[in-house]
């Protein structure tokens, strides 16, 4: 059966066709039709289903098997299939890609994709892959870790991005849409209960408010966890450590708790809640007006640290902590974008995208993980940004299709930290407060040279500048290191850069093609808010990091879209690769600072292939090999570097099978299961701290009823219960202490969709 599916995306609107069960999956924009389409059709197929993409901002939507960027893309009934709650779930599907929460406080995130990516939970440093909500960047890596809930596609571009989307995408960019109404009628339900007595409840509804002009929809989410980690902790009976302030005045002070003696032994409990309503306004034929709001909160233990020397050696059960005390979490969050298209300007559509967003983060974290307190760290993040984009996107003449746009960026970041050693017999401050502010002018050319070959040419041009008031260090003058009444270094920084992206593109036939491009991108230099030791480590700024890559990629389609294979090779020259040094420290416990390491050069290649073995039965599978290395190192922190880059997993794979099973008259079963590997690397730089190898088994059986709305499922994630952690830090070089990640998680999900 096929449909035609009308709608619009950022740039134009158009038509496409498509099977009934379609995932239409691109950067910003991806449609799917409802769970009946899969109960009439299948789900094992959903993978092979038409993907369409404006990720290279262009007037026209784009097949992503069309477009010359390596690009792993999920529409909204693929990350239900797939059971993705939140972004992280994503990590072990996608070759070179690691979606990884840091852990030292909850939703921060540290994603890695192709070697290059961050150790740090310092809101001041920036991120190297980005992460863009309907068309907004997210300037602080604190409340990114977001749930998919009424998502309309999640979008990972490998590769540095900076042409289009700005600086710090170094690595690439995860392209998140929220659902739009389109004035049709429709909810959707859903409820979930995991085997720990985690519930789920969300819901989306939406319509019609004004005929054929204004469209309107509201999503709510509310997910309590009451805790995944048990604490064995149960006869300490020492003094509280507190309370700790956890910002100057006038915030309020909060305190800290110590894990009472009781028969509830559960920790990592959290409590999440948000609304997101929408409205879009067509007043003309022409034009369109999305405005999207969202508020939320989450409320909860602080991150769960553990004593990882201890669980490695058996003394300690994986998934248990000792932690003398239990901390806090809150975190709340708004956030605002209106976008606007006017289709009809010149030969093209011209786009305006403004964005604002706001989030406060206050947190307590028991970071030794141990049944004494030896280190306990309170933190403070407010962060504020402004943004706005206007591009037009267009035919100049035929054969040459150009964008052009204009970007303005704003964010304020203030943080403080307070750390309690030995009981809180030293007491250190930490922290500072930043402004930084982005111009950039952009310009992408695609040139039709004959049918089958096009160039593109074009560049960035980028003005940015950081000024930053930072806590001077241990011993520089605190007169009150509770209250923050300290010295602060007033630091600056301004950099100008371009860059360019250069790239060809051979359409071989009607299903497969050839691309390369050479591109740089650049990463802006920064500070260190957590500026222990300046004699050591200068809190900076950092020297800006040049990226220069070499691509070339491979996408092909056979036996009439039933098989798909894709592939990529890539080479990047960093100079100056900026670093976040963690090391052990009998004064601070922990030393962190940002650096620029050296010259490294990484290369690598990645492989996706998905096909149909039968009409009822799929089959996936990735693969990814990367390579980093020094090519010179800089003298001033030789002492500090290992040969190994950090979250780089030299191997990486995943290989998944769906099957469809028809039961006739009472509808569909469709039963699917994934594993993947990913290779033991480096956590930090000095090599002193390892991650292990990881494998993760996840299983669903899913019964789509014949009625065309109820979805059943019962699900299990990790099942073979594998330990991690978000980071593994040394405390004061004694032992290893981290965040733990879950371990195996089971479920029942109803879906209700109408």
């Amino acid at each position: 059966m096929t449909k035609l599916l009308y709608f619009k995306d950022l740039s134009a609107r158009f038509k496409i066709g498509t099977t009934a069960a379609a995932v239409v999956s691109a950067a910003v924009v991806v449609f799917a039709l409802p769970t009946s389409a899969v109960a009439q059709e299948g789900a094992a197929g959903a993978l092979l289903e038409e993907i369409v993409t404006t990720a290279r901002k262009r007037s026209e939507a784009e097949k992503v098997q069309d477009v010359p960027i390596a690009v792993s893309a999920y529409g909204a009934i693929q990350l239900d299939a797939l059971f993705v709650k939140k972004i992280d779930d994503l990590s072990y599907l996608m070759p070179n890609v690691q979606l990884e929460a840091v852990g030292t406080f909850p939703g921060v995130q540290n994603f890695s994709i192709r070697g290059q990516g961050i150790n740090s939970s310092i809101p001041s440093v920036d991120p190297t892959v980005g992460v863009f909500v309907d068309g907004v960047y997210m300037g602080t890596t604190y409340g990114v870790v977001v749930d998919t809930f009424d998502l309309e596609s999640v979008e990972v571009l490998r590769g540095p991005q900076g042409l289009l989307f700005g600086r710090d995408v170094t690595g690439g960019a995860v392209v998140l849409r929220n659902a739009r109404p389109d004035g049709e009628s429709g909810a959707r339900v859903r409820l979930g209960v995991t085997d720990d007595n985690r519930y789920n409840v969300a819901a989306a509804i939406e319509g019609s408010l004004i005929q054929d002009k204004l469209a309107g929809k509201i999503a709510v989410y509310y997910d309590d966890d009451p805790g995944y980690y048990e604490n064995v902790n149960q006869t300490f009976t020492g003094p509280q450590v507190g309370p700790f302030p956890i910002a100057p005045a006038p915030y309020p002070t909060q305190s800290v708790y110590i894990n009472p003696a009781s028969s509830d032994t559960e920790v990592g409990a959290m409590t999440t809640k948000l609304v997101r309503p929408t409205l879009v306004w067509t007043p003309t034929d022409y034009a369109d007006i999305t405005l999207i709001t969202e508020v939320g909160e989450s409320k909860g233990d602080g991150a769960i640290w553990t004593s990882v020397t201890q669980q490695r050696a058996g003394v300690l059960p994986d998934f248990t902590t000792s932690a003398d005390e239990v901390g806090f979490t809150d975190m709340t969050w708004s956030q605002v974008s209106l976008e606007i298209n006017i289709d009809g300007v010149g030969n093209g559509t011209l786009t305006n995208v403004a964005g604002y967003r706001r989030v406060v983060a206050d947190s307590a974290t028991d970071i030794d993980g141990t049944y004494f307190p030896l280190f306990m760290a309170v933190g403070n993040t407010g962060q504020m940004q402004w943004s706005n984009e206007l591009r037009w996107a267009g035919q100049v003449v035929d054969g040459w299709d150009t964008t052009f746009g204009l970007y303005y960026f704003t964010q304020d970041i203030n943080y403080r930290e307070g750390r309690y050693i030995q009981g809180s017999a030293l007491r250190r401050a930490l922290g500072g407060d930043m402004d930084d502010k982005n111009v950039g002018v952009f310009w992408n050319n695609d040139f039709r040279v004959t049918d089958d070959f096009i160039m593109s040419i074009g560049f960035r041009y980028t003005d940015e500048s950081k000024s930053a008031r930072i806590i001077s260090g241990v011993g520089g003058g605190c007169a009150d290191v509770v209250n923050y009444d300290c010295n602060f270094d007033d630091l600056n920084g301004d950099w100008t850069y371009v860059t360019p992206k250069i790239g060809f593109q051979w359409q071989l036939n009607d299903t497969a093609q050839i691309y390369s491009f050479w591109a740089q991108g650049y990463r802006s230099g920064g500070f260190n808010f957590r500026n222990a030791k300046p004699t050591v480590i200068p809190p900076g700024p950092t020297k800006e990091e040049r990226n220069t890559t070499i691509e070339i990629g491979y996408k092909s389609e056979f036996r009439d879209g039933r098989v798909r294979v894709n592939a990529a090779v890539f080479s990047n020259e960093i100079e100056d690769m900026q670093r976040e040094l963690n090391l052990g420290d009998p004064d601070v416990v922990v030393l962190q600072g940002t650096i620029n390491a050296g010259d490294v050069t990484i290369w690598g290649f990645e492989l996706d292939f998905v096909g149909m073995v039968t009409d009822n039965i799929s089959f996936s599978a990735s693969y990814g090999y990367q390579h980093g290395e020094y090519d010179s190192v800089n003298p001033d922190f030789v002492a500090f570097l290992g040969p190994d880059l950090p979250r780089l997993a030299p191997t990486n794979y995943s290989v998944g099978l769906s099957w469809d099973i028809p039961l006739t008259s009472a509808g569909l079963i469709n039963l699917a299961t994934n594993y993947s590997f990913r290779e033991a690397h480096p956590y930090n730089d000095s090599n002193t701290e390892i991650f292990s190898d990881q494998t993760r088994l996840n299983v669903s059986a899913n019964w789509f009823l014949p009625n065309d709305a109820w979805q059943i499922s019962l699900y299990g994630k990790n099942i073979e219960d594998e330990a991690n952690w978000g980071n593994l830090t040394s405390i004061s070089g004694i032992f290893t202490a981290g965040p733990m990640q879950q371990g195996a998680v089971y479920g029942v999900e109803v879906n209700y969709r109408r």
